[in-house]
């Protein structure tokens, strides 16, 4: 992809295709930057800003999902757990409609619209993934009891404990 980018047109479709471009056109850059047709660096910051909102969300609802899941014990945990899992069979073409008629409906009733924006890109990743909630579970399985209640004993809250156990011990030391 690199080479192809460093190449005239004419080089870049040329069959067969080489691997080193002669010449080479690091000015091809420049106008990509530069280009009144396409505004590349306004498509940068969309794309940071949809995949940053993204990943903080799915992190964050899942892992606090996934701590309720694994370590709060509370009558229904497992029938909801197999419910959550069973989302994951259903494939997103069948339920891409009603996602869009969802948003539509948001924007008609909140005042707020939906369509034509970015929220229908990074809100639903606050509300957790099946298979990131499942993948954070096992992990906090793995943490000893003990520990969690060394932890409230020392007077730290559920939350607290969920938030430092989350964020802390699955990053390298």
């Amino acid at each position: 992809m690199v080479s192809t980018s460093l190449k005239p047109l004419d080089a870049a479709m040329a069959y067969p295709p080489r691997l080193w471009p002669r010449p080479i056109r690091w000015g091809n850059y420049l106008e990509v930057f530069h280009s009144e047709k396409a505004n590349f660096l306004l498509w940068t910051r969309n794309t940071l800003i949809i995949a940053g909102l993204g990943v903080v969300g799915t992190v964050l609802s899942s892992a606090l999902v996934a701590y309720g899941f694994a370590k709060i014990q509370f009558r229904g945990r497992g029938i909801l757990f197999g419910i959550m899992l069973s989302t994951m069979m259903v494939p997103f073409p069948v339920t891409m409609v009603s996602l869009f008629s969802l948003f539509k409906w948001l924007g008609d009733h909140t005042g707020t619209p939906w369509l034509g924006t970015f929220k229908p890109l990074w809100i639903p990743a606050w509300f957790g993934s099946a298979f990131n909630v499942f993948l954070l579970r096992q992990f906090f399985l793995t943490i000893p009891t003990e520990i969690s209640e060394a932890a409230r004993i020392d007077g730290c809250s559920e939350f607290g404990f969920s938030g430092a156990s989350s964020f802390r011990w699955p990053s390298p030391h």
